[in-house]
């Protein structure tokens, strides 16, 4: 008798406890939209340099512009020591950016990087994909808005891979794109 009164005691306890809401699950796969807004639009590249890029034929060739134009490149090289000190003068510029800072000089500029997506034989784009991915990865909580509408980029940012685009077009076989190999498929 005393474990069915117990037991009915536990049962209204719990019907009337507060029940706390849980998010909806994070689906990961393509990048929110409003990630970029609710990270206070961070510009990497000089608008007037990203304005010159425009009409580059494909994703590997603008970027390839960008560090043309932005005087990252020796010839056809990259000169990873110009693309180091523009993120250090970011860092200076902005400092609460550092820690993201840090991370691309560290995991980007160190050395070769693996293809970051559909683009082959493009280390300009692995690098400036890589540099996206700490930049969202590295942010600190302060620096993200507190909007409503920020609260699942933000979720999605600590949760997932960052995935370029071109990784989710249909002819994209599932997972072939480096950063979305361990990508979690969604029910």
């Amino acid at each position: 008798m005393f474990e069915v009164i117990v037991l009915l005691a536990f049962s209204v306890v719990v019907s009337n406890a507060d029940v706390a809401v849980t998010p909806p699950p994070v689906r990961c796969g393509e990048i929110p939209h409003d990630i970029y807004k609710c990270l206070g639009n961070p510009r990497i590249v000089k608008s007037d340099v990203a304005a010159q890029c425009t009409k580059s034929a494909n994703e590997c060739d603008r970027i390839k512009c960008f560090f043309t134009k932005s005087g990252w490149m020796n010839g056809d090289a990259i000169d990873t020591s110009k693309v180091a000190a523009h993120f250090d003068q970011f860092a200076k510029d902005h400092p609460e950016w550092t820690p993201a800072v840090n991370h691309v000089k560290t995991t980007c500029l160190a050395g070769p990087l693996p293809a970051q997506g559909t683009q082959v034989n493009c280390p300009t784009y692995d690098i400036m994909h890589c540099a996206l991915t700490g930049f969202f990865k590295n942010a600190q909580p302060s620096q993200w808005s507190t909007g409503a509408e920020c609260t699942y980029p933000r979720q999605f940012a600590a949760a997932c891979p960052i995935c370029p685009e071109s990784c989710f077009a249909p002819a994209i076989p599932y997972g072939s794109c480096n950063a979305c190999r361990l990508l979690p498929q969604t029910p």
